[in-house]
């Protein structure tokens, strides 16, 4: 079930839950958003604190158990930056009626981020981790939120430029599991997978062993970073040069039983040979 499909609790006034107000479900706030394509509302750079802000507050409650947090967000500010929460707080959801919302399957520290970036309008990277951007950046693609989508991305390659890392590929079925094909984090994610296959030593977290993607999304995984290194060859081919031969093309001794530094004895062997015979 979608966290937007989850009926809102009581507030602290104990306010009831009636048939009217429950008469449209929560997840009709999101039916009309176009993944990655919901634009937030234009607001004037010289608007002054109450035309940004508002009084009004909203609670939502993010998280279940133990890890629930509870957060009070100016409720103007909110709906400008994520039409998705304008829909919910302003139209005849239950929510919209008592100023409250539940989001039980979505991470507390990813909304802290998010909540965050409402009032800074941008991403800060201080204590956090890659998984922390991965996560903060499928909140943001779960709820078309672009701006936060492209600041979390411009926010997370500083980070690891800063950090001098990249994700490890522990990061990825991570990734991929919250996000959607065509997603501009697997883009990127693609790519690390492919820099790290072709510039990186074998060894340590990025050993050949260690590059094979697990879980159930290991094969889409695999797909993109193979199509980034098909793409690259393409591109070093129409420029004269390939990252690797025709490997029917190479010396038969590379194919030999012999060592490297013995004479071949099949030396007298020639080959013609070129990519449009073989």
């Amino acid at each position: 079930m979608s966290s937007l499909d989850q009926s809102t609790s009581s507030s602290s006034a104990s306010v009831v839950l009636t048939p009217a107000t429950r008469s449209l479900p929560v997840s009709n706030a999101m039916a009309s958003t176009p993944a990655g394509r919901t634009p937030e509302k234009a607001m004037s750079p010289n608007a002054s604190f109450n035309e940004t802000f508002g009084s009004e507050m909203v609670k939502i409650s993010v998280g279940e158990g133990s890890k629930k947090q509870e957060f009070h967000i100016h409720k103007r500010l909110l709906c400008q930056k994520a039409p998705v929460f304008d829909r919910m707080f302003s139209g005849n959801f239950a929510e919209g009626q008592i100023g409250e919302a539940l989001l039980p399957e979505d991470d507390p520290k990813a909304f802290d981020m998010f909540a965050s970036w409402l009032y800074r309008s941008t991403v800060k990277d201080l204590g956090h981790e890659p998984g922390d951007f991965i996560d903060l950046f499928a909140f943001a693609e779960k709820y078309g939120i672009v701006c936060l989508m492209d600041s979390t991305m411009d926010s997370f390659i500083g980070f690891l430029i800063k950090k001098k890392t990249r994700p490890g590929i522990n990061h990825f079925p991570r990734a991929y599991a919250r996000t959607h094909y065509g997603s501009k984090l697997r883009l990127f994610l693609s790519r690390i997978w492919a820099y790290g296959v072709l510039n990186e030593d074998d060894n340590g977290k990025w050993a050949s062993s260690t590059l094979v993607p697990t879980g159930e999304k290991a094969q889409e995984i695999l797909i993109d970073g193979m199509t980034q290194l098909r793409g690259l060859n393409q591109s070093k081919s129409r420029n004269g040069k390939k990252l690797l031969e025709n490997p029917k093309l190479a010396p038969l001794c590379d194919y030999h039983q012999h060592g490297k530094d013995e004479v071949c004895p099949y030396a007298k062997q020639k080959r013609k040979l070129d990519d449009s015979n073989c």
